[in-house]
């Protein structure tokens, strides 16, 4: 190569952070893949907390954002479209998913910060298990599965090394790192629309089909990831049955006008822990938010 190895991570640094231009560069020769490797590192980190999952070059192939088969978790808009057994018959293509006899276990991936949910791995497939199956080419679609993750990507975000934030995927819309703010409604230290302290952002939703009670009867409520660090503060732990199943809850207060705004889902109570998916994640009633620039927007 004609130019010296300090010149050639020079042009790495000029990229700007770019993982396309990083990726291309590096496929050029065998000495630029091998300079380019901490430019083309990325870590996908927990949305609620920023600790570090994994490496993405453990996710993407050949450091490129592709779309894996889809698998929605229970707790998004469209789950009902897409269930998981649905989604190992025809997508994953294990026909025998569902079927009488075949069993389908798999076990919560959970955030080693937070301990938030972050999705499945599947450890049981028919008779054969994860660590304790020998390889058989007939058998080759489900031992591909077998132990494979399959992680919420509203759940994670993609990070640089350094902390510097990249999307993962499309490159999020201004509407979707809009703050919602509290309105101090039910506060007794402010009046409503005085408090304005930023709760979360709007990609922040997981769902917006809920429902809840914060001292003003049943309304609307969010379902989301996780608040801003210090934004609120949870009182008055107990159990409850909701429509879902016994969890123990929570309610969750503005830090700064003290208003109560939502709900923390605790623990599963259910006996096949069903819910566990929700567990430390919050809720937030519609009167207590209102979405910056844009009055009257969910």
């Amino acid at each position: 190569m004609a130019l010296p190895p300090a010149c050639l991570l020079g042009v790495f640094e000029a990229l700007g952070g770019s993982l396309a231009d990083a990726v291309a560069l590096s496929l050029c020769c065998k000495e630029l893949y091998e300079l380019g490797t901490a430019a083309r590192r990325r870590l996908l980190c927990c949305a609620a907390c920023g600790h570090a999952v994994l490496d993405a070059a453990a996710v993407f192939s050949s450091g490129t954002l592709r779309d894996s088969p889809r698998l929605d978790l229970p707790d998004s808009d469209s789950y009902a479209t897409v269930p998981v057994l649905f989604c190992l018959r025809t997508v994953l293509g294990v026909r025998r998913a569902g079927d009488p006899g075949f069993e389908v276990r798999a076990r919560e991936v959970l955030c080693g910060g937070c301990g938030l949910h972050l999705g499945l791995s599947i450890t049981q497939l028919g008779r054969l298990r994860a660590g304790a199956t020998a390889a058989c080419i007939s058998n080759w679609r489900e031992l591909q599965l077998l132990g494979a993750c399959f992680l919420g990507k509203r759940y994670l975000r993609l990070r640089r090394p350094g902390g510097e934030e990249e999307p993962l995927g499309k490159p999020p819309s201004p509407a979707s790192l809009a703050p919602y703010r509290c309105t101090a409604v039910r506060s007794k230290l402010r009046q409503p629309g005085q408090c304005g302290a930023a709760l979360f952002a709007a990609r922040d939703i997981l769902s917006r089909q809920h429902c809840w009670d914060a001292g003003d009867g049943p309304e609307r409520a969010f379902y989301i990831n996780a608040f801003n660090p210090g934004a609120v503060e949870t009182r008055n732990e107990r159990p409850e049955q909701l429509c879902q199943g016994e969890m123990r809850v929570a309610d969750v207060y503005c830090t700064t006008c003290g208003a109560r705004i939502g709900w923390k889902f605790c623990s599963d109570l259910s006996p096949g822990l069903e819910n566990c998916n929700q567990v430390g994640r919050y809720g937030v009633v519609r009167s207590s938010i209102q979405k910056d620039g844009a009055a009257g927007s969910p």
